[in-house]
């Protein structure tokens, strides 16, 4: 199963972000050239607003046309790296939808 399908099934954000650390940790293994900034691969991956300012980082490079010019490689690597942080931040974004909230005591058991 790929990460994006089981990034879409993660069950919490904790699953997420472990997901995406084991992404990260594996990069080099393939992206010996470190085409993505730095700030897009450290970790720890610290909270939603986190994962969405490394995929707007993402877009901007994918967007601006950098990676196209640096190589099929490079351009691939974005690529995959921006859906997967896209896959990320849309189910760490639904998880936070879906947490049920506290809510104040119906009048009616008030009294």
């Amino acid at each position: 199963m790929l990460v994006l399908d089981v990034m879409r099934r993660a069950n919490s954000e904790h699953e997420v972000k472990f997901l995406l650390a084991a992404y990260l940790e594996t990069l080099p293994l393939y992206d010996v050239s470190h085409s993505l900034p730095g700030g897009v691969t450290e970790l720890p991956v610290a909270s939603v607003e986190d994962v969405r300012d490394r995929f707007e980082a993402l877009l901007d490079i994918e967007l601006s046309g950098g990676a196209e010019r640096a190589g099929e490689h490079v351009h691939a690597i974005v690529r995959e790296a921006a859906q997967i942080f896209g896959a990320a931040l849309t189910r760490m974004q639904s998880l936070h939808k879906t947490i049920p909230r506290a809510t104040a005591p119906s009048a009616a058991l008030m009294f």
